[in-house]
């Protein structure tokens, strides 16, 4: 059963004995995402949203991936139970394997995703500490995961279909004269596997609550592998949000916090940093926030240079700001 009408979601709760057929329900779409049909149930005092894996990915290019994956993501939620406190990530409800679904506890009303606060102009550094401790929770207390769990876990299939074909292997396509630096990146995070990895650490992942702690979502993407790919890819949407904002010295403060805060140590990040933002120019899914040509072309030429030219242990945060202060 495909939910793709607020009547559809209704039908199906009630298939599923989620709600009698003579509750009042209100269902709400959720926008934001590519990859997934995601609602708002609201029934008396209960809130909850389900969500539903898309084959075919809401992007203008052909993009597809194995709808199996959202059963990887209610796994690891099970599992990042026992790892992160119950409040900062939801807990799930109801699992269907036949209709692709899952059904999960809603945050509490009128929270905003981190990415909505900072387009907004407000720059808590507050913020930028809570995803960073949050984030080196997960990698390094992700050893006490089920050693059967770990073991599925390790699949790479479902990162390599959202992240390094659409990603990586999508830009050498075009830009050939790569090939040989994000082949090696690619290599690096395939072959030196850590710790669990979020895989969409991303701002609009974040919903902070009124206590400013963070409530993390979609992990779909998660994987056993190299944690330099969530910090990357954090990172590069902070930047990309300076560049749009010109807000340098703010998102400059959150980078410096979130780099600050967190308790780890990977290696070789900065031409990861550089994939992950050429990606967002010239991937599947460039971000939609940047539309100006000269702008696209200096991103374009930092992650290029980074990419090809960053040494091993170049200092993430000098970097950063020496490309702010020339922007």
């Amino acid at each position: 059963m495909i939910l793709d009408t607020i009547e559809q979601v209704k039908i199906y709760l009630i298939q599923e004995l989620l709600v009698r057929p003579d509750d009042s329900v209100h269902v709400e779409y959720l926008s934001g995402g590519v990859s997934c049909r995601v609602w708002k149930i609201v029934q008396n005092n209960n809130r909850w949203v389900i969500k539903q894996a898309l084959e075919k990915l809401d992007v203008q290019v052909d993009w597809f991936s194995d709808v199996e994956r959202i059963h990887r993501e209610h796994r690891v939620m099970k599992q990042i139970e026992f790892i992160v406190p119950d409040s900062n990530v939801p807990k799930v409800l109801h699992v269907d394997y036949t209709n692709h679904v899952y059904m999960m506890t809603c945050a509490e009303e009128g929270v905003e995703t981190w990415k909505n606060i900072m387009m907004s102009g407000v720059f808590n550094v507050s913020t930028a500490k809570s995803a960073s401790a949050l984030l080196s929770q997960i990698h390094s207390q992700s050893y006490k995961i089920d050693e059967e769990q770990k073991t599925e876990f390790s699949d790479q299939k479902y990162f390599n279909q959202l992240r390094i074909d659409p990603f990586h292997r999508f830009l050498i396509q075009k830009y050939p004269e790569l090939t040989e630096n994000i082949n090696k990146l690619i290599d690096e995070l395939s072959l030196q596997r850590t710790c669990l990895v979020h895989g969409d650490f991303s701002p609009k992942n974040m919903l902070v609550q009124k206590n400013g702690e963070i409530v993390l979502i979609d992990f779909e993407v998660a994987h056993w592998g190299n944690p330099v790919f969530d910090l990357a890819y954090c990172l590069g949407h902070l930047m990309l949000k300076a560049w749009h904002l010109k807000k340098y010295e703010e998102l400059l403060g959150l980078i410096r916090a979130f780099l600050d805060s967190y308790k780890g140590e990977v290696l070789n990040l900065l031409p990861h940093l550089g994939l992950m933002l050429l990606a967002r120019m010239d991937g599947k899914s460039p971000v939609n926030y940047i539309q100006d040509e000269s702008l696209k072309h200096i991103i374009r030429l930092v992650a290029i240079n980074w990419i090809t030219n960053a040494s091993p242990d170049a200092n993430i945060l000098e970097a950063i700001e020496q490309q702010f202060q020339s922007s």
